[in-house]
């Protein structure tokens, strides 16, 4: 198969590795390519960091086949998923996404990765796992793929504030009944948006959230880390060598007015963190302050 693959950060030359490995002749286009390549792709992939997609996209012909996303969060400015980025800028309707807890280093050493395959349209999951799936990448199939898009993209919220947790040395028993709160409320945000709970409890929800929420080898559980030092959001970026998405991801569901504000109140302090001044031991001391309720 043909695959171009657009973008030629980490995590898209790791999948590219995955796809060679079946055989399949991958080519790349970088963020700031102006050509299109001249092979017909079979499968377009996406990894780009989302704020950057929908422009991207623009600048370049719908390639007339399949997109499966690899990019994990939310356009700030319309509150969409990838999926729907692609449907809307190249009129595409056979699109996927791959999410699951998979570090890029890892994958390109060959360790055992698991990740799961969504879109709406079964043969086409089936297609998209054709391409990726082998022993040392077992791939899961999903039709929710509302609930796999938004398990990535909001697991890099949480990521920020595991990450402050453990900067803070609030101790194990925090970071767990953090972490428990943060499943429960992208939860929450999934399904009033459309998406099926149990989703959360697989592998682009709670897989992906224990990996990039406990782990330095994620960005965005390094930027919570140094936020609770006390370092400013513009001082701690150049340090992370790539993209923190929940930063952008913590904005865009902050801002959706179709998400109650009861219903992300771990959003809620983080976006006073990172956007309104607020300290990060004052957002835990609001959050612990909260009326008692039921689980």
């Amino acid at each position: 198969m043909n695959i171009i693959i657009i973008g030629h950060g980490a995590w898209g030359r790791a999948i590219g590795g995955v796809a060679e490995r079946l055989g399949n002749r991958v080519t790349f286009v970088a963020h700031l390519d102006s050509s299109w390549p001249s092979v017909a792709p079979d499968y377009v992939l996406l990894a780009l960091p989302v704020q950057h997609v929908r422009e991207t996209l623009s600048r370049f012909p719908a390639p007339g086949a399949p997109v499966l996303s690899l990019s994990k969060g939310l356009e700030i400015s319309t509150g969409q998923r990838v999926s729907q980025i692609i449907t809307e800028v190249w009129g595409e309707q056979r699109v996927g996404a791959l999410s699951g807890p998979t570090f890029a280093s890892e994958v390109v050493a060959a360790l055992p990765a698991i990740c799961t395959v969504a879109s709406a349209d079964e043969k086409l999951t089936k297609d998209f796992q054709s391409i990726l799936h082998q022993p040392s990448f077992r791939t899961y199939s999903s039709s929710d793929l509302i609930g796999v898009e938004l398990g990535g993209a909001l697991k890099n919220i949480y990521a920020i504030a595991g990450g402050a947790c453990h900067g803070l040395r609030l101790g194990q028993n925090s970071l767990a009944g953090l972490l428990t709160r943060c499943l429960a409320e992208m939860t929450r945000i999934g399904v009033q948006a459309g998406a099926k709970a149990e989703t959360f409890a697989g592998l682009s929800g709670i897989g992906d959230l224990m990996l990039t929420a406990t782990s330095d080898q994620s960005r965005n559980f390094r930027f919570g880390a140094l936020l609770a030092q006390g370092l400013a959001v513009e001082e701690i970026l150049p340090k992370l060598d790539g993209v923190c998405e929940g930063l952008p991801t913590t904005r865009s569901v902050y801002l959706n007015s179709a998400i109650p504000a009861d219903s992300k109140p771990i959003v809620t302090q983080l976006h006073a963190v990172l956007y309104e001044g607020m300290s990060p031991i004052e957002a835990v001391k609001n959050l612990l302050g909260r009326a008692k309720r039921e689980e």
